[in-house]
Formats: structure tokens, sequence, C-alpha cells
């Protein structure tokens, strides 16, 4: 079922369209918000594009960011989009699962290889963009931009050396299907929960574990709560920049553009921060006592393939799409 939203907050941007020939009659304010702390990459990157947009127009659009989940969370900024009390949400592609299914693709797992195939997709195919493109018809959410995350990793309370260490283990999941469907497969408990809390479910035992990007579990400090972490390298996700797409179809032509140019810019960027990071993270963790396990990674792939089955054709199709990337 596809969320109806008002298209509303368009109008902000035709009627300064409409008040000047100029590309911004007035000043544009779009309210940023992450659940990422100031410090970290996917912030910076928030910073980056505000910086560059300001110098684009002169000043006359501005993007406030706002960190640490100061404006909620995932859930709630995204939702938020539609009342226009955010205007730009930094997070994953499949937190929009909740208004359109397709979204979760974003989030499959072993569906993007590894950086390179993530660049093959997003930069040097039209996959990406298509993909981008038929979710803003399906969804009514506008996405600009493709940062790598890196691998998600398990961190757990105990060793996992085979996936059939997995039975029963209370696994926190974001709120999203496509996870739930995948540790269920997996033989274990999915327990979707807000990424802010965590860290005191693992230190009292409500779960067993998460599973993140190491940059995430260490930005979480994790660490703290358990001693391993499993490279199982399930889902190799990415940022980009959300939008409602009324609000975003509504700002003048030259606003858009320089919205996308510099988040695509952006999100570029923070990929090629991040690949200089990812090398530096397993020491980090090591220096810190945990343990880190390298389980049959082609076990879980193998477990996991009849997953595509149960989907829709056209979401198998995507799919399909995705892992050809660059083939043909």
């Amino acid at each position: 079922m596809k969320f109806h939203r008002s298209a509303m907050p368009a109008l902000v941007g035709l009627l300064t369209m409409l008040a000047s020939g100029h590309a911004v009659a007035q000043s544009i304010t779009l309210q940023a918000a992450t659940i990422a702390p100031p410090d970290n990459i996917w912030s910076k990157v928030g910073d980056r594009y505000a910086e560059k947009v300001a110098e684009r127009t002169g000043g006359d659009v501005i993007i406030q960011m706002s960190y640490s989940g100061v404006l909620g969370s995932a859930e709630e900024t995204i939702e938020a989009l539609q009342f226009g009390t955010t205007n730009i949400v930094i997070q994953e592609v499949g937190h929009l699962d909740n208004y359109e299914p397709l979204a979760g693709l974003g989030s499959y797992p072993y569906l993007i290889r590894d950086y390179e195939h993530f660049r093959v997709v997003t930069e040097k195919t039209d996959v990406g963009k298509a993909f981008h493109d038929e979710l803003e018809e399906r969804s009514g959410f506008k996405l600009v931009g493709a940062g790598f995350r890196g691998p998600r990793e398990m961190a757990v309370n105990k060793r996992i050396e085979s996936v059939d260490d997995l039975a029963g283990l209370k696994l926190r999941v974001p709120n999203q299907q496509i996870f739930r469907d995948t540790w269920t497969a997996l033989g274990a408990s999915p327990t979707p929960m807000p990424s802010l809390e965590v860290y005191t479910a693992m230190q009292q035992g409500i779960i067993d574990g998460a599973e993140n990007p190491l940059e995430a579990q260490i930005r979480s400090k994790y660490y703290e709560a358990v001693p391993y972490v499993i490279m199982t390298g399930h889902v190799n996700a990415y940022y980009t920049f959300i939008f409602d797409s009324a609000y975003f179809r509504g700002l003048p032509e030259e606003v858009q553009q320089i919205l996308i140019e510099e988040g695509e810019a952006a999100m570029k960027w923070g990929s090629e921060q991040m690949q200089k990071l990812i090398v530096t993270y397993e020491d980090y963790l090591t220096e810190r006592g945990v343990e880190i396990i390298r389980p049959d990674v082609e076990a879980f792939r193998a477990r996991l393939e009849p997953m595509k089955a149960n989907y829709p054709a056209d979401f198998q199709e995507w799919i399909d799409r995705f892992q050809r990337a660059g083939e043909d």
C-alpha cells in the first residue's frame, strides 16, 4: 500500500519560484536529521552537503543539521518529512520499506558484494539511478546520492562459528521486514528495536547482540557490552539523502539540480572516506578486547538462497538486476 502524503510542502518552493525569475527569491532553510553524533563520518557528510549547497546558492539555501537523533529515530524523522518538520533525512534506503516494500532491497542479504560492486551499481551503470527513480514513483520519496557504509557484521555475547550456532539467538535488527526475514531464515530470533536502545539492551541481556557496520558498532560502543564480532558481511547497505518528493519537486529547478549534484558528491566523498576508515576498525576492536571470528560465509549464503522465492516477481527481477550489474 502506498502512503499518501500531502503535497502542501511543495507549495513553499513553488511560490518562491513564482515570486521571482531567479532560482531563489528568498532564502530556503532545509532541516536535516541524522541519528549519528556530530563527529561521525555521516554527520560530516551532511555538514559537507550543507557547506557546498550554501556556497553554490550564495547562502540562499541553508541546510541545518541535527545530530544524535535529536529530532527522533530514523522512522520518526522519515515520517516527519510529510509534515515539513524535517526536509532531509540521512539514512539507509531500507528504512523506507514501511512505505514501499521494494525499498527493502537496499537491505537484501548478499545483494551488493563489496565496494567495487557498489560503485558499479551506483556510478558505472544506471541500475542505482533506476532503483531510486522507481522508489520515488512508488513511495513518494526522493533519494539523492549513495554512501557506502561497509558490510554489516554481528556483535554478540557468544561465539558464532557456523550458521547452526545462530539457533534461537536474540538478535536486534532494524524494524524492516527484510531483516526479520533474513535472520528468521538463518535460525535466529530477530528482535526489532530502535538503534538508540541497543547498547542498554545488550548490557542487560535483553538481547544477545546486534548487527551493524563496524563503524556503527564502534560509534555506539557495543564492544563494552558484548565480546565477539562475527564477520558475516551479510549486507552492504548504503546511506542516502531522503526528501519528500512533492516538496523536492516544488523547489526551483536550479535548486533541485544543486541539491542533486552536491548530494551525490557528498555521499561519494563519504564512501571514499569510509574506505580509509574500514581498514582501521578491526584493530580498534581487538585493542579493546573484542574477539573477531570469521565463520564460513558461504554457508550463510546457501541458507539464505531460498529466501528469494518468497518475494514478488518484480522484487526478484530487481535482485537479478543488482547482481548482474556490470556483467553486460
